[in-house]
């Protein structure tokens, strides 16, 4: 059995092992649950509409096809979408091709979520830059332990092992300049304003970034 749910914004999160648990504890209401063997997040797109994009790619000129911004529902609409643009390719239309033609504009039904969203970027974007734990020593970060930190004047990504080892990267998201938030559960960095995950190496998990984060040193504790 694969069970689904506990949906919150990548990066808001404030215990990501929270929404594992509280997933799990509603399976086991209903099923008889043995073990369970994995547990992960996955991300996906919501188009401010509420509507996926399936259709010709704005300025394609009529020869990329799209569909995406599922909002995780793609068993529906990745079944819907195989039909829509079957129907595009071959006869050139669709009944269902003006609702979900990526080419759409919705001011009104989209706009309130649209100023929200960015609203809430914008407040992340700041927030993150100005709110950072001050430290003088590596030494100060417990064992793991991960922090987003000032120091030297610099900010970075700081985790640190069980074993002491440090995994130090730059804070910033190369996507768009946000600050990235510590995962717990999963062990990643994540941006709280696009979406994008990378691993405590700084190596790009999800996108939209096309950069990973950039690496100051892994740093090994040696026993004197």
């Amino acid at each position: 059995m694969i069970a689904g749910g506990e949906d919150h914004k990548t990066g808001h999160a404030e215990d990501t092992g929270e929404c594992f648990s509280r997933l799990e504890n509603y399976v086991r209401e209903y099923f008889d649950v043995e073990t369970v063997y994995y547990s992960w997040s996955s991300q996906y797109y919501e188009p401010v509409d509420g509507l996926p994009y399936i259709g010709k790619l704005p300025g394609s000129k009529g020869r990329i096809f799209v569909a995406t911004g599922f909002r995780g529902n793609g068993m529906i609409f990745g079944t819907l979408s195989s039909q829509i643009l079957h129907d595009l390719i071959v006869t050139g239309e669709s009944k269902y091709g003006d609702l979900f033609n990526p080419s759409r504009i919705k001011p009104v039904a989209g706009f309130s979520d649209f100023v929200k969203e960015n609203t809430t970027v914008a407040f992340d974007f700041v927030k993150d830059k100005i709110f950072k734990d001050k430290i003088e020593s590596f030494s100060e970060i417990g064992e793991g332990e991960a922090k987003v930190i000032r120091y030297e004047s610099e900010s970075y990504a700081l985790y640190k092992e069980i074993d002491g080892t440090l995994h130090l990267l730059r804070s910033t998201c190369p996507h768009a300049g946000c600050e990235v938030r510590w995962n717990s559960a999963e062990l990643s960095w994540d941006c709280p304003c696009h979406g994008s995950r990378f691993n405590v190496n700084g190596k790009i998990l999800t996108g939209p970034t096309t950069k990973n984060l950039q690496k100051v040193f892994p740093y090994q504790k040696h026993d004197s």
